[in-house]
């Protein structure tokens, strides 16, 4: 089914072509859904501290800037232009920091999350292809965060393990967020309990 408000991309197509690639003969796909450009309005928090830091960045690198300019030609030279450069760094942080909310509108149509009769696949196709897998039998805990249109992100727990300290250490998958959050987790759960039945392979749509 096309989603009139997603359009058929490039990059979708050949997400399709890598994920008809990626299956092997005897697997099959129970489901499958694109990344969501949804943006999370908790992301934009983070204003409150890149706001500040951005505006001094650029303040400060502007101030020491004039000055050096308004030295004259008996100014300090190219070592006293180091001074408004060393604000650069600074001002390009502050700039990444206020588009990370953003951030997410940029995978739309870009990421390709799919459930097989054997694994969990994330394909994301950005300069390279690339694809994170996890088998089945990896598997563990699921957390779902669904809305009440039915988007929402699955978190599935894929390896527990203690670090050199000997804490507790958890590595998770996430899917999301899709459209069918409750569809990811029912082929999940059924792949992660052995079995496939009852599950239909859906055409890999847009």
């Amino acid at each position: 089914m096309v989603d009139a408000a997603q359009p058929d991309t490039a990059r979708m197509a050949q997400l399709r072509g890598a994920l008809e690639r990626e299956l092997g003969p005897d697997e099959d796909v129970l489901w499958h859904g694109w990344h969501l450009g949804q943006i999370d309005p908790r992301d934009f928090m983070i204003y409150i501290f890149a706001v500040p830091w951005t505006a001094f960045s650029i303040a400060w690198t502007g101030i020491a800037a004039m000055a050096i300019a308004g030295s004259g030609e008996d100014g300090p030279g190219l070592i006293g232009w180091a001074f408004p450069l060393f604000g650069l760094p600074f001002i390009a942080v502050g700039l990444w920091m206020l588009s990370r909310p953003l951030a997410p509108v940029l995978q739309r149509g870009r990421v390709l999350y799919v459930v097989t009769s054997k694994r969990v696949l994330k394909l994301g196709m950005g300069r390279v292809l690339e694809t994170d897998t996890v088998p089945a039998d990896r598997i563990g805990l699921a957390k779902r965060r669904e809305q009440r249109d039915g988007t929402g992100t699955l978190q599935l727990a894929v390896k527990i393990g203690r670090d050199s300290d000997g804490d507790r250490q958890t590595e998770d998958f996430i899917i999301g967020p899709v459209a069918d959050v409750m569809g990811a987790q029912q082929a999940v759960d059924r792949i992660a309990r052995g079995g496939t039945d009852s599950v239909a392979a859906p055409a890999v749509s847009s």
